[in-house]
């Protein structure tokens, strides 16, 4: 399935041009690489930035259901609450919007190098947001639920090395044992999610 990620992200890197038509995006904590296309919110007055804001501090200053999707690279590792960012992307995206984040893996040393991080991610940190029934999302940290579309373990595009991709394909299909066992040996650098915003459901 073609993604929106697979789209931002590009065997080149990320998009330098605008790509998502008239979609309202918002880049969080952006610093001066702005998405093209989108408005961007950091702590910094950067060149580039349109809005300062800590996004510590809610809420966020914009409406509810404003955007269509919310992208970070390298940003919700910095924040002191995980379960009030995504509550609050919940509140401001569009019915059937998406986040994508890009986060460093657990086990990759940027992870721990940076002073400032304060959350670490392996494959199931998101599960406990998600919609569909998994051992983690019943525990009803937020009632502000979302739908996987995507996840990657590393850069969301084909290798042109087949023995990466094959590698790739493997640690997917078994999360869990890469996550506790093989990733102590072979860490992938960043975790990539692309999740759709589930709103007006009622809670049982």
């Amino acid at each position: 399935m073609n993604t929106i990620t697979q789209t931002i992200f590009t065997k080149d890197g990320i998009a330098k041009n605008p790509v998502l038509g008239d979609k309202k995006i918002l880049h969080i904590g952006s610093g001066s690489k702005v998405l093209p296309g989108a408005t961007s919110i950091d702590l910094l007055q950067l060149p580039g930035v349109d809005v300062v804001h800590n996004l510590d501090i809610y809420p966020w200053p914009f409406q509810e259901s404003t955007f269509d999707l919310i992208y970070g690279h390298s940003v919700i590792e910095h924040l002191s609450d995980l379960v009030g960012a995504m509550e609050e992307m919940h509140r401001i995206l569009k019915p059937g919007g998406r986040i994508i984040m890009a986060v460093p893996y657990f086990r990759s040393v940027d992870a721990f190098q940076d002073p400032t991080h304060k959350i670490f991610f392996t494959s199931a940190t998101l599960d406990y947001f998600l919609d569909e029934e998994n051992k983690h999302s019943s525990f009803r940290y937020s009632e502000s639920r979302y739908r996987k579309i995507g996840f990657w373990y590393g850069w969301p595009q084909k290798s042109s090395n087949p023995i990466v991709n094959l590698f790739k394909g493997f640690i997917k299909r078994h999360s869990k044992f890469y996550d506790t066992h093989l990733s102590l040996i072979l860490p992938v650098k960043i975790l990539v999610w692309e999740l759709e915003v589930i709103k007006n459901k009622s809670v049982s």
